[in-house]
């Protein structure tokens, strides 16, 4: 949890709460915009929170946040079982400056300032990462010897660390619960600065700010599912052919094989002597720790997955159907009957009122609420090295500004060069070269033209589902993820592809391509049966991404070109902005990505006989275009001969004297 600001033009921060999923990627949790950061505003935002979820089971375990005092005292009064940690970035940033600042070196002592600071901190490190209760007691009698010299810096450093939040900071009591390697703010923090990319200034309203919020939340959400994908589909080559796996893989996210992959290169150290691993990883991620994993190396056994917490096996997004079946119908019918009784006793001031409230849930946009009142700009000079009005680059902190004067090292002390490069302000710009597009011969000739650019993707047998992700998902890496969801298309509406495909054979025989191969490493090419094929394969990528899918080639081999719209839905109002082209290469696929209102290949005839009637009008946009296509690739061809006039003689009856 953690507090941003420069975000909105009523300069209010905005309170932010973050959690990790089991991929180890950052999702936002929470957004609230304070009037100022008292302990009252921390509690509503979180009581707003605690609203939100399923059960008392879905509440946080442990929050981190920063030594912000007000937050640190809401947290127990809205989640008074969740243990509570202090960012240990920010501890060790701020003893660090006070430590450059306080801990001076006399005149004619032969020490060197940087000698002492470095020893300091070395010994206040050994205090935090302090292993037991006894470890840090003894710690913390070294590093108050260390400061004898300095009580100044050790009174500082006891008054705000030592006696105060030693439970939320010192490894022997943040190594007790289940964090999952989280003991910073940092996921807070770097979510705000990918937040502010979205904003682009600080003039936005609450609308605009709500707008950002929302497009950074869907694509994290598009990057956590990607990341979901790869756990349950691919196999890493490190677990190949090792059983100690072989009951975890593709049920536990890879974030926590590659922990235990780690864990298992320390149980060659310590064994199976459990005082001598600590059994950290167990207590802090909830995973099998060195000295369990020696005992299954040993007798060659494989890891269960009761033995790992289920915050690694979280690999799909909850919908709560379920939950909902099991709570109630969400009816409100007691609470309804409840305010038509309370109606009938009040008075009317009273009626008025509940009137009122009434009427702003049932019409949120007749709301009495109103944006808070913009803080007027100062007249005046500006002051000299003052941030510009819109800028959201945020105010350096405390131990920014000390380690400008006493830079950490002197190899930190070097900046960049400062001089203008020559020409830079001439206002010339450089030539840009012709850009060669790679497998523009594989297209037809004529289309060349209309083709802005083409991308290669791995030619791995998996190429043709890369070149879905490249254009849906901005990455080509989600291609598991794409197999998945048109898995679940052809499942969802197995009857009407029954239909299509005309046997049970041919269907089960594309659902099985998208299924991953067994136990396959990232090394190896998918076999023949895995690859995208077309046509069948083009209806359903048409219809699940509801886009107009283009396949464009003039290798026999690759099939022909065809265009596929999706069976079902009506098309949206510029169904231009829906076009996926696929371009077909001999044994590979490529992204051609095309310019607008080119030519495009016929529709595939199977989806005239089965597209349902509201998806029928996706074809008349594209008529045109279409017929182009046809005519300029039979010119191509030369199957267009120039027609002649009969003339005497000719028999009507031979088609070429007809010609």
């Amino acid at each position: 949890m953690d507090s941003t600001y420069k975000t909105n033009r009523y300069k209010m921060p905005l309170f932010e709460i973050v959690g990790c999923t089991s991929t180890n990627k950052t999702f936002g949790l929470g957004f609230a915009f304070l009037s100022n950061e008292k302990h009252d505003n921390f509690v509503w935002a979180l009581q707003q929170v605690q609203q939100l979820l399923v059960d008392e089971n879905s509440a946080p375990k442990v929050i981190v946040t920063d030594r912000d005092a007000a937050l640190m005292s809401a947290i127990p009064d809205v989640f008074p079982n969740a243990t509570p940690l202090v960012c240990r970035f920010h501890v060790k940033k701020n003893v660090s400056a006070r430590c450059s600042v306080l801990c001076k070196i006399k005149h004619g002592e032969e020490e060197k300032q940087g000698d002492v600071v470095k020893n300091i901190m070395s010994q206040f490190y050994e205090v935090l990462n302090s292993p037991t209760e006894e470890a840090y007691s003894e710690a913390v009698l070294k590093f108050r010897t260390v400061c004898e010299r300095w009580p100044r810096f050790y009174n500082y450093v006891k008054k705000t660390v030592l006696d105060t939040d030693e439970k939320k900071v010192v490894s022997a009591w943040t190594n007790r619960v289940m964090h999952f390697g989280n003991t910073t703010t940092n996921r807070a923090e770097s979510s705000h600065a990918v937040l502010k990319k979205y904003l682009l200034d600080t003039n936005g309203d609450f609308v605009k700010v709500w707008g950002a919020i929302h497009d950074m939340l869907v694509n994290q959400h598009t990057e956590i599912q990607a990341t979901f994908g790869i756990s349950l589909s691919l196999q890493e080559h490190r677990y190949d052919d090792n059983p100690m796996y072989n009951l975890v893989v593709y049920k536990v996210s890879r974030t926590a094989l590659g922990y235990i992959h780690e864990e298992a290169k320390r149980a060659e150290e310590v064994g199976m002597d459990s005082k001598k691993c600590g059994c950290v990883l167990q207590r802090t991620h909830g995973l099998p720790c060195a000295c369990v994993l020696a005992k299954k190396i040993r007798h060659n056994r494989p890891i269960r997955l009761d033995e790992i917490n289920n915050h690694w096996k979280k690999l799909v997004f909850n919908d709560r159907e379920d939950v909902e079946q099991q709570v109630d119908d969400y009816s409100c019918l007691a609470e309804w009957n409840a305010i038509q009784e309370r109606l009938r006793t009040v008075d009317v001031p009273m009626k008025i009122q509940i009137r009122e409230q009434l009427r702003q849930i049932a019409f949120p946009q007749s709301t009495s609420l109103k944006p808070p009142v913009v803080v007027g700009k100062n007249k005046g000079v500006k002051r000299k090295g003052a941030c510009g009005e819109s800028s959201m680059t945020r105010s350096p902190s405390y131990w920014e500004h000390v380690e400008v004067q006493f830079p950490p090292s002197q190899s930190s002390q070097a900046t960049p060069s400062s001089s203008k490069q020559k020409g830079a302000r001439t206002g010339k710009v450089n030539p840009i070269e012709d850009r060669h597009i790679p497998f523009l011969d594989a297209m037809p000739l004529f289309m060349h033209s209309h083709i802005e650019d083409i991308v290669d993707v791995d030619g791995d047998g998996f190429c043709g589902f890369r070149v879905i992700a490249l254009d849906t998902r901005n990455n080509q890496a989600d291609y598991e993820l794409i197999r998945l969801n048109l898995q679940k298309e052809l499942s969802k509406h197995k009857d009407e592809y029954l239909t299509i495909f005309g046997s049970m054979e041919r269907y089960q025989y594309l659902y099985d391509a998208f299924f991953p191969p067994t136990r396959r490493s990232s090394r190896r090419m998918a076999p023949r049966e895995k690859w995208l094929t077309f046509p069948d394969m083009g209806h359903i990528i048409a219809s699940y991404f509801n886009k107009v899918v283009v396949l464009l080639t003039k290798s026999e081999r690759s099939g022909a070109s065809e265009t596929f719209f999706p069976l079902r839905g009506t098309p949206p109002q510029d169904p231009d902005s829906k076009i996926l082209c696929i371009g077909g290469v001999p044994d590979h696929f490529v992204y051609v990505k095309l310019k607008q209102h080119c030519p495009l290949p016929p529709t595939c005839k199977t989806w005239t006989k089965y597209c349902t009637q509201e998806a029928s009008s996706w074809q008349s946009s594209f008529v045109d275009r279409q017929a182009d296509f046809v005519a300029l690739m039979d010119n191509e061809k030369g199957a267009v001969v120039p027609r002649r006039k009969l003339q005497k003689g000719d028999s009507k009856e031979c088609p070429i004297d007809c010609l």
